[in-house]
């Protein structure tokens, strides 16, 4: 059951006024798609706001993965057909077209070329598909959506290919922007950030540049036409690999390391918001409104949420692990869908990105775990069991 209800100032920038916001405070099953694999998988889901995509695909072996296309309101199958996914990255879709990656440039055994391929949601149909020598390839994290390799803005489908930046139209393919670099490479991106695109680059080490140090990494700005409008350098040594987006606010994060952080920019300006450390354990999720939660597993390996203010980094909230006797009751993933904040798992929670409290909770089947997102009205959960639909 989803609400409008007032949002603090600062949804629209810094200082706006209140705007209404858009979430569930509730869940009442509609319907289900009973699916149990009996062997470990990949799973992937995306939405285009009407239809939804589910992915699968054996974490053991060279099996293809398979693809269904469902109906958000109803359930009801529309199409299913097999690609060569990895099950490492997130598709993206938008005005009934979804475009993912396949291919997986970290595992030599997978025999395919990098590539784009763009599919009709509405019927499983190939609309384009394009090579790629070297895919900007972010890291996956167990308990959080996977990242995706490239944005959609304006219908545009934007993605990185190691020195080259290309803009094309969703549903044709044809390239609409292009941009080449002299000095860097892409490391993670690109991402949407209100009207303008910003990529995690580092310098090409084998281009040589004078006064371009080879160990600083920048977040670089970009309009729609991949016209450079602004490019923050990060501290020297600095071993940032990850970039998500919250509005106009871009944070950048490292993956990896002994002394992690993240960075707040403001795609507007291109000037740093705020700097904050990061744990060990924590990795950064997808921001809901203007709060940023993080996944927390410093705590004995369990799984925490700790929430910050994506416009000042300030920490707002923990959400401490699940209570359960078996360990593995008290797994939870984060997912977000609809300007909702959900734990999954062994049960679905429903959390106030406002103040880090459960609002909601159930367990609707058994097993658990899972990925959330929208489609036709109904928030739409795959989990181990298989595929629910909720008003």
């Amino acid at each position: 059951m989803p609400v409008e209800s007032p949002a603090r100032p600062g949804d629209d920038g810094a200082g706006a006024p209140e705007a209404l916001s858009h979430h569930w405070v509730g869940l009442n099953p509609v319907w289900t798609v009973e699916q149990i694999d009996k062997t470990p998988q990949y799973y992937g889901l995306v939405s285009d706001g009407v239809r939804f995509v589910a992915m699968r695909k054996e974490i053991k072996g060279g099996a293809r993965g398979e693809l269904t296309g469902y109906d958000g309101a109803t359930g009801k199958r529309l199409w299913q057909r097999e690609l060569a996914w990895s099950g490492s990255s997130a598709p993206v879709a938008e005005d009934e077209t979804m475009v993912v990656a396949l291919g997986d440039e970290v595992d030599s055994r997978i025999e395919v070329p990098a590539e784009f391929v763009a599919l009709d949601t509405t019927t499983g149909e190939e609309r384009w598909r394009a090579k790629v020598r070297q895919r900007a390839f972010m890291t996956s994290h167990l308990f959080l959506p996977a990242p995706a390799q490239g944005a959609i803005l304006d219908g545009v489908f934007y993605y990185a290919d190691g020195a080259k930046l290309y803009g094309r139209d969703l549903v044709t393919g044809k390239v609409r922007h292009q941009r080449t670099s002299k000095t860097h490479l892409a490391v993670a991106g690109p991402v949407a950030a209100g009207d303008r695109l910003v990529v995690l680059v580092r310098p090409d080490p084998f281009r040589h540049q004078e006064n371009l140090d080879g160990n600083v990494r920048s977040a670089a700005v970009l309009s729609k036409t991949l016209t450079p409008v602004h490019q923050l350098d990060l501290p020297k040594g600095t071993e940032a690999t990850q970039v998500t987006s919250g509005g106009d606010i871009a944070v950048v994060s490292e993956g990896g390391g002994t002394n992690r952080h993240m960075w707040g920019i403001d795609s507007r300006t291109g000037k740093q918001l705020w700097n904050q450390p990061l744990g060990k354990s924590q990795f950064v999720g997808p921001p809901v409104g203007n709060v940023l939660p993080l996944m927390d597993s410093s705590r004995n390996h369990e799984q925490q949420f700790v929430g910050h203010d994506l416009l000042t980094g300030r920490r707002l909230w923990k959400l401490a692990p699940r209570q359960a006797e078996n360990r593995v009751d008290r797994s939870r993933a984060m997912g977000v869908a609809d300007g909702t904040l959900f734990g999954l798992g062994h049960g679905v929670e429903i959390v106030d990105p406002a103040t880090g409290k459960i609002t909601f909770a159930a367990q609707f089947t058994p097993r658990g775990g899972g990925l959330v997102t929208a489609a036709g009205g109904r928030v739409v959960i795959y989990n181990h069991d298989g595929l629910m639909g909720f008003d």
